[in-house]
């Protein structure tokens, strides 16, 4: 048996050079990041009107080079403006994602009301969800500290 495994080991070290080669799959280059930082790279972009790659680096806690290879990334998928800066951390662009975290106020119907006015019918945040959780929270402290 043993030889029989050495007998076809040789026949193949002969014959592979006189096969025709095959090119090979072109290999996709993969990222120099990961899927994890990119999807922070967006989430970035979205909560900020311009992007350094100097401040994508810090946030994310990659290198720069990183850095600048997601912002070109997200250039090219649209999610950014057009790169402006030439050196390192000093590329920036201006997100077209961007998200306000607060809408602004819509204009008041009534514009001949005077400050104190309008101070008086400002809407107040409802804190009725707060509050109970809150009154629940301590009630099972002092449930815990009876027993």
């Amino acid at each position: 048996m043993k030889r029989r495994s050495f007998l076809t080991m040789i026949g193949a070290a002969v014959t592979a050079p006189l096969l025709p080669r095959v090119p090979l799959a072109r290999v996709a280059k993969a990222a120099p990041y990961s899927a994890a930082a990119l999807h922070g790279a967006i989430i970035h972009a979205q909560s900020r009107v311009s992007i350094s790659s100097w401040s994508l680096a810090q946030t994310l806690g990659v290198p720069v080079e990183q850095a600048n290879s997601l912002m070109v990334d997200l250039a090219d998928r649209g999610v950014l403006g057009h790169m402006r800066g030439s050196v390192g951390g000093s590329r920036w662009a201006s997100s077209r994602i961007f998200k306000p975290v607060f809408a602004p106020r819509p204009a008041s119907p009534a514009k001949n009301r005077t400050w104190q006015q309008t101070s008086q019918h400002a809407t107040q945040p409802d804190l009725s969800l707060l509050m109970a959780h809150l009154r629940d929270i301590s009630a099972r402290y002092f449930a815990a500290q009876a027993a």
